[in-house]
C-alpha cells in the first residue's frame, strides 16, 4: 500500500513539475515577444507638470532588475526620439542638427539586441545575445532592464561635413539623452549614463568603427 501511494505521489509530483515547465515556457515567450516588432500605442495622458519633471530629474545608479511594463518601453522610446505622427521623418521629439538624423539607437535587453526604428516605431533584432555582460564590468549595467547604446549613424550622407559628423553625433545623442531623463523623471523610474563602454566587440557586431559608439545609458525601476 505505501509503495502504491508513493508512486502515486511520485507521478503528481511530475505530472505538476511538466505542467510549470509548461506554464513558464509560454510566459517567457510571451515576455520575449513584447520586446519584439510593434511597440505599444504611445500614452499621451498623465506624467507630472514640466517644472516638476525638471525638478526632480537626476541620475540613478540604482536600477532595478525588473523589466520594464511595455508601456513603459513604449513611452521610453517615443520621448527619446520618436515622431509625433506617423510616416513624419524629420519631426522626431530630440533635436537634430539640419534635421539630419546623426544617431541610431541599439538597445540592449535580456532578449536580445536591437535597433529603434522610430518611423514604425519598432524594435528591430538585431542578435538574440544579452550585451549587457559584454559592454561593461558595471554591475548596474548588468542589472538594467534596458541599455540604450548611442551610435554614430554611417548613413549621414553629404549633407554634413566629415569633421563636423562628430560634434553633431554628440549634440544629437545629448538631446535623446536629456529626453530619457525627464520621461524617467516624470515616471518615476531610474536612469544613468554610461561612457566606460567595451566597443570593440559591439562595434563589430554593428559593422561600425569602435569610435562611432559615443556612450550608454541605462534605463529601468528604480530600486
Amino acid at each position: 500500500m505505501r509503495t502504491k501511494l508513493f508512486i502515486i505521489s511520485l507521478l503528481c509530483m511530475f505530472a505538476s513539475a511538466n505542467i510549470y515547465s509548461q506554464n513558464e515556457t509560454v510566459i517567457a515567450s510571451d515576455e520575449s515577444g513584447q520586446h519584439k516588432g510593434d511597440l505599444m500605442e504611445i500614452e499621451m495622458n498623465g506624467g507630472k507638470p514640466f517644472m516638476d519633471v525638471l525638478r526632480d530629474k537626476e541620475s540613478m545608479s540604482n536600477i532595478s532588475p525588473r523589466d520594464l511594463e511595455p508601456h513603459h518601453l513604449s513611452g521610453l522610446f517615443w520621448a527619446a526620439n520618436g515622431t509625433p505622427r506617423r510616416g513624419e521623418i524629420h519631426n522626431r521629439t530630440a533635436y537634430a542638427p539640419m534635421e539630419v538624423q546623426c544617431v541610431k539607437m541599439y538597445v540592449i535587453m535580456r532578449e536580445g539586441l536591437f535597433l529603434y526604428n522610430a518611423e514604425p516605431h519598432k524594435l528591430r533584432q538585431i542578435a538574440p545575445i544579452d550585451y549587457r555582460l559584454r559592454i561593461s564590468d558595471d554591475n548596474q549595467v548588468h542589472r538594467a532592464p534596458v541599455v540604450v547604446i548611442y551610435v554614430l549613424s554611417n548613413e549621414i550622407g553629404t549633407a554634413i561635413k566629415e569633421e563636423s559628423k562628430l560634434n553633431y553625433a554628440y549634440l544629437q545623442s545629448g538631446s535623446i539623452c536629456q529626453n530619457i531623463n525627464l520621461y524617467c523623471s516624470s515616471e518615476d523610474m531610474a536612469t544613468n549614463v554610461y561612457l566606460d563602454i567595451k566597443r570593440d566587440e559591439l562595434a563589430k557586431k554593428l559593422n561600425v568603427k569602435p569610435t562611432n559608439i559615443l556612450f550608454g545609458q541605462a534605463i529601468g525601476y528604480r530600486e
